[in-house]
């Protein structure tokens, strides 16, 4: 699949907002990403699979810049994702920024938080998925 930096493909049914923060690292567009804890609230990318995400990155931003997020549920947009098949759920990856296929906790683990569902068989790369 060609690099898509147009990443939103949303009809406009579901209820898709696009917000901006200030990036505190540099981002690509199709990143999953997180809220900082630091006062100044920038976002980051996305490294902890037991944490809910802040949305996927719509543009590409230097740290330092603004950067467009896509967040809400039920949007199909293009997300930087590991190697997959269409129907698989998804988790924020080991990679920063990337979502693999999801895997549930052991008794005393809750489990990873399931961030989206891949719509689509893909190697890796940008992959249509859908936020939940």
């Amino acid at each position: 699949m060609a690099a898509v930096k147009g990443i939103l493909v949303n009809d406009g049914g579901a209820p898709a907002r696009i917000i901006n923060f200030l990036a505190g690292e540099a981002i690509s567009a199709g990143e999953v990403l997180k809220p900082s804890t630091s006062a100044d609230m920038t976002c980051l990318l996305a490294t902890n699979p037991n944490h809910a995400i802040l949305g996927v990155a719509l543009t590409d931003a230097a740290s330092g810049e603004m950067c467009s997020i896509i967040t809400g549920s039920g949007v199909i947009c293009y997300i930087l994702c590991t190697d997959e098949t269409a129907g698989v759920a998804l988790m924020v990856d080991t990679i920063a920024g990337q979502l693999d296929q999801w895997s549930g906790g052991g008794a005393d683990d809750p489990g990873n938080i399931v961030a989206a569902m891949c719509l689509e068989d893909a190697a890796a790369g940008l992959t249509k998925c859908l936020l939940l």
